[in-house]
């Protein structure tokens, strides 16, 4: 692999246009484990020689390097040399910079071999007497027979190291082959890097966070080589399509290849016939094709012609067999260098070529309508519009809405537009959806067309215009004004959705009961009171009864297709009801999957709601710096979709996780975005995104008892919105942060109305602390382990000491703080209260707040202020914080408050 200058890496904080003139330098990184193996040949195998193979670009010559400054040899003793085509055709060429310049005289005919061998082991430029020598020949695939020759009599001839590297997939000379027959080498293939190798690669390089989207797609186009990856990110830099947006480097628009990688591509790609090029265009514009419909357009002989080459692979999808082309830059490139006309040649075949298959996989029609519009067939408005649907439902909602304008331009009409306004909607321009939901008709036979028109556009806004009040006006006149019993419920379900989120229980009780008086409710009515009930049920804390009833919903759905948000939607309480009931597991893998599902089909506002939603689900383990990792991605990838309306809800569930790392000032920073960006909707969760930061954040700056009153205050008020999930959160709070309050009765009748598993533990929590039992203490530790809550278990292990203590009893309580500092570690720079307590016993508690907000980096006289004391007496504290520490700066004090923690994640990190 070719080498680079060392340049200036790019940080978050530098501009765009200092990232164009500043190409980043590239770390090594994701071949530890290799490089472990490589090193351990280099030190203990017998054989004298190693060779690395691997593809073009995919990092050989720089592996073979670290492994050589690993063994450390000194430059007398490392003797280098590459080979290249330009000199293959000379014999002993590659190697002639080692090897003398004459040849010595004698009797009869030399010995060649052994009079070169000797030559370069007894250069008289080296001062080096009877001290082994390491070889390191570059591209030996490359060398001429002479060279590769004399390679295999070093090797068997022992006395020195040979370290080479040779591209994979390409003839070996007889002699390297022999070395390795002979059993005289090591052979080790060097991997393309995997997608979280490319990931660390990627913000090491660039000293960012980079989006998860973007680092995965660059992996797909690179396929791992790091050549490549280096080009695609060189080209992003420089055209600004990779670039920072809110703190995270993200990818917008489509790749920008420099002129150097379509070069390296398409000489891998070589030079094809014109069959085998038409077949590979094909390939190009219709990746995945069955193998059936590609044999059928091309023939089987260019089919064995494209195999031989490398240029496709096939995969199992089902029971059928689909070829795609061996790599993603393979389709940039190919797709570049075709010219228009050929363009639409291709995409008419293809669509002509599914189209005989009878589409019969649900995302044929959205592939051939998307071929069609490339072609510039515009002639059936109707196809294109039934292909804009199936979009929809493939959440490929840009398509979605090309095929929908395409289709009003056809002719389509009101279908074709009321298509546009959803694909609109779910693109993040809710806006321009309600311009067009409010031109269409009012008064649209037949009276089905007109109730899905009304719900759509109630969605819209609720969901992205956050009007809640207009989209429940407008549903509730729609219900009043149809006639047909089996529509008016189906209208009053949705009211019933609406209303659950926007916690009105009485209106929402009202319409589900209209909803259930139909005789023969339709799968649509059935789903959205489901829907409804599952909110009922969460927020009422009856966990496991909402998710029985999203399995439910869920079931219903393949023959309810109408309103795409349905699925994302019950998928997104799916989450939450997991998360919320110790299922964290089984939350994040759905999360997880959503959010993949989001990514392969490009829809962005799907991303950014599903990496809030795994930010969540960290936060819920203690997790916590991997909930800002979350929380930061997810705040970049919606800053400018208003898909969901989630940025209010993310910032103020983000700043509660600032606050558990004690940065108050961060915290309130996002709170304050957070009310800035306030939702009319979603108003059963305000509580949890507005409320539940502020005791935190209160916590964080040392004011415990404000803290608790505060929780105390908002949980008076989750009552009486009848939110019992966010009532017992709340409840629970001041006992996490050690202060008594009369909570834990309530916290049983909770667990008694709610079939949630925390909430029991919650109360047993308070129970112990009231009771000052230690013992139950230790239980409450293990019941919150066992659910995956490890900040919560590492708050009760600290408790448990604090009683064990108090009890004089020495052994238990160490025991105790050691359980403690073991559950802290996994919880990513935690820093809440008792965990702190715990691991600084010689501070008071007062010293312990100072000291907190100064490790948060604030001045003397903002710590005053805060805690209504004189700057002098802040500084005195410090003083005594530092001497009974061991530090100096406000800087190592967080280090030392926080256990080191952030630098333990990193390295976890990069292993």
């Amino acid at each position: 692999m070719e080498d680079r200058a060392e340049q200036h890496p790019i940080s978050p904080g530098s501009s765009v246009h200092e990232a164009h003139l500043s190409p980043p330098s590239w770390p090594f990184t994701g071949r530890d484990g290799t490089l472990a193996e490589l090193s351990s040949l280099m030190k203990d195998s017998a054989r004298p020689a190693l060779l690395i193979t691997g593809p073009v670009g995919v990092g050989k010559t720089r592996m073979a390097r670290e492994v050589l400054s690993g063994a450390a040899p000194s430059p007398e003793r490392l003797l280098t040399a590459s080979a290249t085509g330009s000199v293959a055709g000379i014999p002993f060429g590659a190697l002639a910079h080692l090897l003398p310049t004459t040849l010595p005289t004698a009797d009869g005919r030399p010995n060649l071999l052994r009079v070169l061998a000797d030559g370069l082991l007894a250069d008289p430029a080296v001062n080096v007497q009877d001290a082994q020598r390491t070889l390191f020949v570059d591209d030996v695939h490359l060398l001429d027979d002479g060279s590769a020759s004399l390679l295999l009599h070093l090797a068997v001839r022992g006395g020195i190291r040979i370290v080479l590297t040779a591209r994979s997939g390409v003839p070996l000379p007889d002699a390297v082959e022999a070395l390795v027959r002979g059993n005289y080498a090591d052979r080790v293939d060097l991997p393309p890097l995997s997608a979280d190798s490319v990931g660390r690669l990627l913000e090491r390089t660039l000293r960012g966070q980079v989006q998860t989207a973007t680092a995965r797609r660059l992996w797909r186009c690179s396929g791992g080589n790091v050549l490549w990856l280096q080009q695609l990110v060189d080209a992003g830099l420089a055209s600004g399509t990779l670039a920072v947006v809110a703190d995270v480097w993200r990818w917008q628009g489509p790749f920008q290849l420099s002129t150097r990688l379509v070069d390296l591509v398409g000489r891998r790609i070589g030079r094809l016939t014109a069959p085998v090029q038409r077949a590979a265009e094909l390939l190009a514009f219709g990746e995945p094709l069955g193998v059936t419909v590609l044999e059928q357009l091309t023939g089987a002989t260019v089919m064995d012609e494209l195999h031989r080459r490398d240029l496709i692979v096939s995969e199992e999808d089902g029971w059928r067999t689909q070829v795609r082309l061996a790599h993603s830059l393979y389709g940039e490139v190919l797709r570049r260098r075709t010219p228009p006309h050929r363009r639409r040649r291709h995409c008419r075949e293809l669509a002509e070529a599914i189209g005989r298959t009878g589409m019969r996989r649900r995302e044929d029609l959205a592939r051939v309508g998307g071929w069609r519009l490339e072609a510039g067939d515009l002639t059936d408005p109707r196809f294109l519009l039934s292909a804009a649907d199936h979009a929809v439902l493939t959440m490929d909602f840009t398509l979605a809405a090309r095929l929908a304008r395409a289709a009003g331009d056809a002719g389509g009409g009101e279908p074709a537009r009321r298509a546009l306004a959803v694909a609109l909607g779910y693109t993040g321009h809710g806006v321009q959806a309600e311009q067009v939901h409010s031109g269409l008709s009012q008064t649209v036979t037949p009276e089905a067309d007109q109730l899905r028109s009304v719900q759509l556009r109630a969605a819209n806004m609720y969901l992205s215009l956050d009007r809640p009040g207009d989209a429940l006006e407008l549903l509730r006149h729609a219900e009043e004004t149809m006639t047909d019993d089996t529509a008016r419920a189906e209208l009053a379900a949705l009211q019933a959705v609406l209303l659950a989120t926007q916690a009105d229980w009485p209106a929402y009780t009202r319409a589900v009961t209209r909803a259930r008086q139909c005789a023969s409710p339709n799968p649509r009515t059935m789903v959205r009171t489901r829907y409804a009930e599952c909110i009922d049920h969460f927020c009422h804390g009856r966990t496991d009864a909402a998710l029985r009833t999203i399995e439910a919903a869920l079931a219903l759905l393949p023959g309810e297709d109408d309103i795409p948000f349905l699925r994302a939607g019950l998928l997104s309480w799916q989450s939450n009801a997991q998360a919320f009931s110790g299922r964290l597991s089984e939350a994040e893998a759905s999360a997880v999957a959503q959010y993949q599902r989001a990514q392969d089909s490009g829809w962005v506002g799907g991303q950014g709601a599903w990496q809030f939603y795994l930010g969540r689900i960290a936060a819920r383990r203690g997790h916590l710096r991997s909930a800002q990792r979350h929380m930061r991605e997810a705040a970049s990838t919606l800053r400018d979709d208003t898909t969901w309306g989630q940025q209010a809800l993310l910032f103020g569930e983000w700043a509660t996780v600032e606050a558990l790392t004690g940065n108050a000032a961060k915290a309130q920073a996002l709170l304050d975005e957070a009310h800035l960006a306030h939702v009319r909707s979603y108003r059963i969760l305000h509580i949890l995104a507005f409320r539940m930061a502020q005791p935190w954040i209160l916590a964080a700056q040392g004011r415990l008892r404000d803290a608790a009153r505060q929780a105390l205050l908002t949980a008076g008020d989750a009552r009486h919105q009848q939110a019992l999930l966010w009532e017992a959160e709340l409840l629970h709070l001041p006992v996490r942060l050690g202060q008594s309050a009369a909570v834990s009765g309530r916290l049983v009748e909770l667990a008694a109305l709610c079939d949630t598993p925390h909430i029991r533990i919650y109360a047993e929590h308070a129970g112990a602390f009231a009771d000052r039992d230690a013992s139950a203490m230790e239980r409450v530790c293990a019941a919150f382990q066992s659910a995956g809550m490890y900040l919560h278990a590492a708050e009760a292990a600290a408790h448990a000491a604090r009683l064990w203590s108090r009890e004089g009893d020495t052994v238990h309580a160490q025991r105790a703080a050691d359980r403690c500092l073991q559950l802290a570690q996994r919880c990513e720079g935690v820093m809440t209260p008792a965990v702190l307590a715990c691991w600084t016993p010689e501070l008071t508690d007062r010293e312990r707040d100072i000291a907190r907000l100064a490790a948060a980096g604030q001045s003397s006289r903002h710590i005053a202020s805060q805690l209504g004391i004189g700057v002098r007496t802040v500084d005195n504290h410090l003083h005594r914080v530092y001497r009974k520490t061991g530090v100096t700066s406000r800087g190592e004090l967080r280090n030392v408050l926080t256990l080191g923690l952030f630098e333990a994640a990193e390295e976890a990190g990069d292993r």
